[in-house]
């Protein structure tokens, strides 16, 4: 026994040994690889956005470099023109070849067209998609609006600051260039006899900036070069023009006065993270637009520089299962080498194992992915401008008419799961119609998913431009299928799903969010401050865009978009207080663990039927406390902290074999030191060890 007591120490060291340094190479690979994988995320986003920007600045350059370049043949082509009275046919001619141009104008000075005729300036212009002709007069004024006409006759070929055409309802932007009377005359330095000047819509010449992938709130802007705000997904922003100054005393531009350095004249490209911005800010960059120098800025969301929760979960666990394993085989080998006791290994053991499960539970609770990445999320204007835009865009593909969007909010006062699919809601919601939308629309609103449903009108009023304000109370019971398996440490998405105001007709419902003081996830616009959510605690809600897929048309001829319909959603997202699950659920699992090892370590004092009476009390407390869970959940799947019990019918049924043998072993020759070491060294390092495994198998 003794020669194979040697062999089997000498066979373990050695065997620890290598366990020992896998364990740790696995931890320093997993390590390095998670923080590799990290910076490369970054970098790769960084280059990416980078791409991105400068690809956007580049389009909206090309665009303005096509207008320039038929602009300035244009102007040549007059001035090469001896007889200047055929520029009238030339004009024509031009405008209606080049569909490039979406306006075109020659302008004379006053009396040089002809002796007769004071203003002579045909203006050709097809924004409204029908050809049009006008003959602009005035032009000679000293105002700021006929910038277009003296700027270029003193700086030559200019882009004018841009201006809000109100008849058109658009932003735009002017090329001019000056003509001559000859090219001898061009040489000589002889003084324009006009301009050719050709307009621009910034909504035409901004469509690349709506194509940026920049996350699910990410956009980009443009800034003229006097600093006037000239493309932004929000028009009423635009509109006004407001100036950077104005811009950065309100909340949503706030980070402008941060990124002062993007205005710079000789700005090339720059970057902006956490390190400048706030992480309510997310992240920008910036570069310029060489033929304007206007400046634009993009905008991206966090969610473009965050790793995908439940990968980043899975690697991290992997990390603490290898750091857990190392240093469980340290604490093993210097057992064996009797620097350690079997009372410190056993305490050691089960402390690395007790923190490495809180390790684990705590990324169970942190990194926990509630969205799809189809799924688009709207807390911003410029997001749900951006989204409509896209949208109407893929339409526009499929040869489908623009949809009707209908401006829809919420207001949820009290939630309350009825069971464990079942959620009661009671609130408000209200819809706002223009004008033109209620001759065509009959304002309606009612619930996807729910068991009951009692929506009732609660105020209608008329408002300003003839638009139309409809509100309504709801009670709903919405039924949806939640994830208990993670139970206590787990996360639910209520969803209240709005049902489109009108069945198969092409009507988008979109948030109304000008109804708000705040809207980020964080501030929980659409849910009352004072809801009561019994064991939960709100985390964050927000509108949101969920793409369902339908493999019908509901009988409707006009339900065209089956394939992938979007629909609003208001998502709820709670997480479950601690504190509650843990005084009914895993304090009493505690107790019963502690009073099982009471019961072990009292084997070798305690008659054989005291401890079986003793363990079977034990069990007998274990199922009541089992039914008690069960009862409290109502759910068909097994949750986590139910395995507990499990472990511990399995634990008792084996320490119940264990003290049998052990006093069928004493009865025989006295001697069950065997039994009792087995029972009381290996009862904290199995039960931990046990609870470990179940946690990383649970939450992996």
């Amino acid at each position: 026994m003794r020669l194979q007591d040697h062999w089997a120490h000498k066979a373990t060291v050695p065997t620890l040994c290598i366990l020992l340094i896998v364990s740790v190479l696995a931890f320093v690979i997993n390590g390095a690889y998670q923080v590799k994988q990290s910076r490369t995320f970054g970098q790769q986003v960084r280059e990416q956005v980078k791409y991105q920007t400068l690809a956007a600045a580049k389009e909206v350059d090309n665009a303005l470099s096509t207008i320039m370049t038929s602009v300035d043949s244009f102007a040549d082509n007059v001035t090469t023109i001896h007889d200047k009275t055929y520029v009238a046919t030339l004009l024509e001619d031009e405008f209606t070849v080049n569909e490039e141009l979406y306006s075109l104008n020659v302008t004379f000075h006053p009396y040089q067209y002809q002796s007769n005729i004071r203003y002579f300036s045909p203006y050709y212009e097809r924004f409204s998609g029908t050809v049009r002709k006008y003959n602009l007069v005035d032009y000679d004024k000293p105002y700021d609006e006929f910038s277009w006409y003296h700027r270029p006759l003193k700086e030559g070929p200019v882009w004018t600051e841009p201006y809000y055409e109100p008849q058109n309802n658009v932003l735009m932007t002017t090329y001019s260039v000056p003509f001559y009377k000859s090219k001898d005359a061009q040489s000589l330095g002889e003084p324009p006899l006009g301009v050719v000047p050709s307009d621009i819509s910034l909504n035409q010449l901004t469509i690349s900036l709506k194509q940026l992938d920049l996350g699910l709130g990410g956009y980009g802007i443009l800034f003229s070069q006097q600093k006037n705000l000239i493309s932004h997904p929000v028009f009423s922003h635009v509109r006004e023009m407001a100036h950077f100054n104005e811009l950065v005393k309100e909340p949503e531009f706030a980070y402008l006065s941060k990124i002062s350095g993007c205005f710079e004249n000789d700005l090339e490209y720059l970057f902006f993270n956490g390190e400048t911005l706030s992480n309510d800010e997310h992240y920008a960059a910036c570069t310029k637009i060489p033929n304007t120098n206007w400046t634009l800025i993009t905008r991206m969301s966090a969610d473009m520089f965050t790793m995908d929760k439940d990968k980043r979960r899975q690697s991290l666990i992997q990390i603490i299962a290898w750091g857990c394993a190392s240093l469980t085989f340290m604490v093993l080998l210097l057992t064996k080498n009797r620097k350690l006791t079997w009372t410190q290994n056993n305490v050691l053991l089960s402390v690395i194992l007790i923190l490495s499960t809180t390790m684990v539970l705590e990324l169970a609770r942190s990194f926990k992915t509630l969205e799809k990445s189809s799924n688009v999320t709207i807390t911003t204007q410029a997001q749900r401008e951006a989204f409509a835009s896209s949208y109407k865009d893929r339409l526009e593909k499929m040869h489908v008419a623009s949809p009707v969007f209908i401006a829809t909010g919420l207001y949820v006062e009290s939630l309350e799961f009825l069971n464990a699919n079942n959620v009661h809601l009671t609130g408000h919601a209200w819809q706002k119609l223009t004008a033109e939308q209620r001759k065509l629309i009959e304002p309606k609103l009612s619930f996807n998913h729910t068991v009951n449903s009692e929506v009732t009108q609660a105020y209608r009023k008329e408002l300003q431009g003839g638009g139309l304000l409809v509100g309504w109370r709801f009670s709903i019971e919405t039924r949806q299928q939640f994830d208990y398996s993670k139970y206590p440490f787990d996360h639910k998405s209520i969803e209240l799903s709005f049902n489109e105001a009108d069945m198969g007709g092409n009507v988008i419902l979109v948030p109304d969010l000008e109804s708000y003081d705040k809207l980020s996830k964080m501030d929980n616009p659409a849910v009352s401050p004072t809801i009561v959510l019994d064991e939960w605690q709100l985390k964050s809600s927000y509108f949101v865009y969920r793409f369902e897929n339908y493999n019908t048309n509901f009988g409707l001829d006009t339900f065209f978009n089956q394939n992938v319909a979007p629909e609003l959603n208001y998502s709820i997202n709670i997480e479950r207080e601690f504190v509650g699950p843990f005084v009914t659920t895993l304090l009493p699992v505690m107790v019963m663990v502690c009073l099982l090892y009471a019961c072990v370590v009292s084997m070798k004092y305690t008659p054989y039927g005291d401890l079986r009476n003793n363990i079977t009390a034990v069990v007998f407390t274990i199922l009541l406390a089992h039914y008690s869970i069960r009862e409290h959940l109502q759910i068909d799947e097994v949750v986590y902290f139910e395995i507990f019990y499990f472990l511990l019918y399995l634990v008792s049924s084996l320490f119940m074999l264990i003290a049998h043998q052990y006093y069928k072993a004493m009865a025989l020759n006295g001697d069950g030191k065997i039994y009792k070491q087995l029972a009381n060294i290996w009862f904290w390092p199995m039960m931990t060890v046990s609870i470990f495994l179940i946690t990383v198998l649970t939450y992996y």
